[in-house]
């Protein structure tokens, strides 16, 4: 096993790991019987995407990286609205006004630095292809985005791409013909031409199908059939390759979902209740950012008085749940009864001073689906969700098979997708930055294989009855995992 391995990472976003059946997904459910897979694997916080796609690429959490949720506002940027993440054009502008865009090298630049590429083929957001290989256009990597073809680079080689396979079809519920296309420009031309260390083929479903269908719907659990057969013709590919020894193949998910059960107009609500809030600051407003099922504010003037009379607001409401709030103690926030932020490895000059999440609950669907909430959104009732710390959101999926990685292998160690660039990294013989804060996931090696240090198990308690904060996190050496955080 002297040759340096290469690897294909295929992402289906949004996929909970229970959804993984052979009747539903044969392919993935054979992969992951065959291969290592990690059963207490978790996502990061905010359990949405562009947070998590830059966490696989930079081994580290959203403190370290600095994509401190999907939406969030910093005056630096615009000082006229929030930071939408989903847009590149919104991205370029946060690195101009930054300096860098993601505060961790990524994937994408040690490889350059050790003369190596990586490609990215996504059917997802264009802010989520952006953050998967951030300095792609100036190293000069292949990103291709089908649902916003402009943050496609080289721009030349995305010109020839749409002359070759002809336009991008549309988005559908499911996503299937944009699926089927981007396996077809992988396997025809970007790995042929490219000859990529690490490939990247990122699904747009389960997750954009979920939101507006739900879960266990008819469309849902079609996107899911498609899904796996286009990484069932991945799996064919690599397995007939001449270099398939060398190829390690691994499948993922940056978090999952509950269902949407009913609508909260929170925006209304704080206006009812004198608290100024909007997208940005201006004369008359108080709080900015971001409010949906997950919420992500800032306070004028960081003041505490304001933030305390937010958070008192906030706590009673029937609909809102787990509270959190920069400048504690480390365990309890500064204002008392809420988590200190930095419990949730967010501590970051960009973060808000105010996290919190609308309450949910394990209660079943009409489709049988586990796990539900309040939310605030453009999604239906019905449709889905993620952003918070239920464990269904939190639990993703992750396994990986191939010669440097042992077969039918469960780890029964807490492992996460901050895991997979440092893993990568020791794999391909290349230095680990000290900004990775996830682990190698020694235990499912081949070679070089040892079992990491006993896991470490954590509960935290804030608050007084009635209500009560809680907040259960894993830790393995120094890589900490968060399973689900409640309210009673």
């Amino acid at each position: 096993m002297s040759t340096p391995p290469e690897f294909l990472i295929v992402v289906f976003d949004g996929l909970r790991p229970d959804l993984i059946t052979p009747g539903l997904m044969p392919n993935l459910a054979r992969f992951q019987a065959g291969g290592s897979a990690f059963p207490l694997s978790r996502a990061v916080f905010p359990s949405a995407t562009r947070v998590n796609a830059t966490a696989l690429v930079t081994g580290a959490v959203p403190g370290v990286h600095g994509i401190v949720a999907n939406k969030f506002f910093d005056p630096r940027v615009f000082p006229d609205r929030a930071i939408d993440t989903a847009q590149h054009t919104e991205l370029e502008a946060a690195e101009q006004a930054w300096g860098r865009l993601v505060t961790a090298p990524s994937l994408g630049e040690l490889l350059a630095e050790a003369g190596q590429r990586m490609a990215v083929v996504s059917s997802g957001s264009g802010g989520t292809a952006r953050l998967l290989n951030p300095r792609a256009q100036a190293l000069e990597h292949v990103t291709l985005c089908l649902r916003a073809w402009g943050a496609s680079t080289p721009a030349g080689f995305a010109e020839e791409m749409l002359r070759a396979f002809g336009p991008i079809p549309p988005a559908g519920r499911p996503n299937a013909a944009r699926l089927t296309r981007q396996t077809d420009l992988f396997l025809e031309s970007v790995h042929p031409r490219v000859q990529p260390a690490v490939s990247v083929v990122w699904f747009s479903d389960p997750d954009s199908t979920f939101h507006e269908c739900g879960i266990g719907s008819a469309e849902g659990l079609a996107c899911l059939r498609h899904a796996d057969g286009e990484f069932g013709r991945l799996l064919e590919w690599a397995g007939r390759r001449e270099q398939r020894e060398r190829l390690q193949v691994l499948a993922l998910s940056d978090h999952g979902h509950i269902t949407a059960r009913r609508r909260i107009e929170i925006k209304r609500l704080f206006a009812e209740a004198g608290l100024r809030f909007d997208s940005h600051f201006r004369a008359d407003v108080e709080f900015a950012g971001s409010a949906g099922y997950t919420g992500a504010i800032r306070v004028r003037g960081g003041e505490r008085a304001r933030m305390g009379r937010l958070v008192a607001w906030l706590a009673a409401q029937p609909w809102c749940g787990l509270i959190f709030t920069a400048g504690g103690d480390g365990i309890e926030g500064a204002i008392p009864g809420t988590f200190d932020r930095a419990l949730l490895m967010l501590d970051h000059e960009r973060a808000p001073e105010v996290y919190f999440v609308m309450e949910n609950d394990h209660a079943r669907d009409a489709n049988g689906i586990e796990g539900g909430c309040f939310f605030e959104g453009e999604y239906p009732e019905g449709g889905s969700t993620h952003g918070g710390l239920h464990p269904k959101e939190l639990h993703n999926v992750l396994i990986a098979q191939g010669s440097r990685f042992r077969p039918a292998y469960r780890s029964p160690f807490p492992a996460g997708i901050t895991d997979v660039a440092p893993t990568l990294l020791q794999l391909l013989g290349l230095p680990i930055p000290p900004t990775m804060t996830g682990r190698v996931l020694s235990e499912a090696l081949r070679e070089g294989a040892g079992e990491p240090p006993p896991p470490e198990h954590v509960e935290h308690t804030v608050g007084t009855p009635p209500r009560r904060q809680h907040l259960h996190r894993s830790r393995v050496g120094r890589t900490t995992y968060l399973n689900a955080g409640w309210v009673e």
